[in-house]
């Protein structure tokens, strides 16, 4: 099966940027679509041999052949991507301030705050076209059956299969058995939480594909979903769970058709907990003792008290990017009941970790990017029946991007690149004219 371009308005004639073929892709498209792919390894080259990460290498030169390629329409200046600009530039300034500079620093603004602002400026762009995207989920849902079968490979302890090898190096060294990570499915991640995200993305993607394309790409996409589904369980991290059962209520009531599956969903996911249960006992204690762990929500609770604290001196422009793990423990204070375990951490707040370090008008700019940005676009209904399914999708992925920033500093790149690459795409479709769909052939 290939995919082919056809026109909605046959009498108009096919725009010069519009590929018919996936062969007529520009070169942007396959270097940025590669560069996502491979951000799963970002921070792990190093132990793969690889001294500079080539997924950083990639985003710049699909960013710097887009912007050189005169035939690929601009997105129009937006309120929100001036908001955007303001924001990193902030960032940015508030680094130089608190110096000294370092690269970890410009890796911080890079990953947390540039880069997925110009992902979501720039993905209508780099996906204008419903072959482009199609392809985009296609790859989406391939990566979910690599992170899925990893993540069942770690809990069965068949570390002999695990690829790239220092996953099973991790899983076998001191420091992660004493902690408990062993346990965890974090993937080329060596993060639970990184992994179920991404694996729940996926898995956001898959079904998506599944609704979209056909044949043989229709059954990958339903079984590599319910895959990523099950096995973003194994990441054991509460928030991941939180975020995927919110993500199917946000469906449910977004569908109102499919409230009535709710209960049989539930008495199914009831079934397989018993079953995974009695198959894999031990699993099964982990994930009780990691839903029951309070150490963890000790931690958060400190880090975000102290970030408050620390915002009520300093309510203009915070305490510095990136320095609160710094200066956090000058705002710990020893609570009456609970008990203070870590000082130097991040807030484990998205929106107060911004807000902390960089003031009060940053914190409000912040909150604004995010509500008329990725809300806004999960939020606005379509008209058009695969609009409003890319749409739902959104919804779906903001549930499982959002409540984990609420819990967690998120601070690995890829579950937030392809989060905000998703929500950009929906957001634009208001604002720029699709003149492609797709067809199976």
């Amino acid at each position: 099966m290939s995919l082919t371009a056809q026109q909605t308005h046959p009498g108009q004639g096919s725009p010069p940027w519009a590929p018919s073929t996936w062969r007529q892709l520009p070169a942007p498209f396959w270097l940025l679509l590669s560069a996502l792919l491979l951000n799963i390894f970002s921070g792990r080259w190093g132990d793969m041999g690889i001294p500079l990460g080539p997924d950083r290498l990639l985003f710049a030169a699909a960013f710097l052949l887009i912007l050189l390629d005169p035939r690929i329409p601009r997105p129009r200046a937006r309120l929100l991507h001036a908001a955007m600009l303001l924001f990193t530039a902030w960032a940015a300034a508030s680094m130089i301030l608190h110096g000294p500079i370092g690269i970890e620093s410009v890796y911080t603004v890079l990953d947390r705050v540039a880069m997925p602002f110009l992902l979501f400026a720039c993905a209508p762009m780099f996906f204008r076209s419903a072959l482009q995207r199609i392809i985009l989920l296609r790859s989406l849902t391939l990566l979910g059956v690599y992170l899925g079968c990893t993540a069942i490979l770690e809990t069965l302890g068949v570390n002999s299969l695990l690829l790239p090898r220092y996953i099973a190096a991790f899983k076998s060294s001191a420091g992660a058995i004493a902690s408990g990570n062993a346990a965890r499915a974090g993937g080329p991640f060596i993060s639970g939480e990184a992994n179920g995200m991404a694996l729940a993305l996926c898995a956001v993607a898959a079904l998506l594909l599944a609704r979209l394309d056909a044949r043989g790409w229709r059954v990958l996409g339903l079984l590599t979903g319910m895959l990523c589904l099950l096995t973003s369980v194994l990441s054991l991290t509460r928030s991941v769970w939180l975020g995927v059962l919110m993500a199917v209520f946000a469906v449910a009531l977004s569908r109102r058709r499919l409230l009535r599956w709710l209960p049989a969903l539930a008495v199914a996911g009831l079934l397989l907990a018993a079953a995974g249960a009695l198959a894999m006992p031990d699993v099964a204690a982990n994930i009780v003792e990691r839903g029951t762990t309070s150490r963890s929500l000790n931690d958060r609770q400190n880090s975000n008290v102290a970030a408050l604290r620390a915002l009520n001196a300093h309510p203009l422009t915070g305490v510095g990017w990136a320095q609160f793990v710094k200066v956090g423990p000058d705002w710990v204070r020893q609570a009456d009941d609970y008990p203070v375990t870590t000082v130097n951490i991040e807030v484990h707040n998205v929106v107060l970790s911004r807000t902390a370090e960089l003031g009060l008008p940053a914190g409000a700019l912040f909150v604004g990017i995010l509500a008329f940005g990725p809300f806004g676009a999960a939020l606005r209904r379509r008209s058009d029946p695969t609009e409003d399914d890319w749409r739902v999708s959104a919804l779906a992925a903001l549930m499982i991007w959002f409540v984990p920033a609420m819990t967690s500093p998120i601070p690995y790149p890829f579950p937030t690149f392809v989060f905000f690459t998703l929500m950009g795409l929906v957001w634009a479709w208001p604002q720029e004219h699709d003149p492609l769909t797709y067809r199976k052939a």
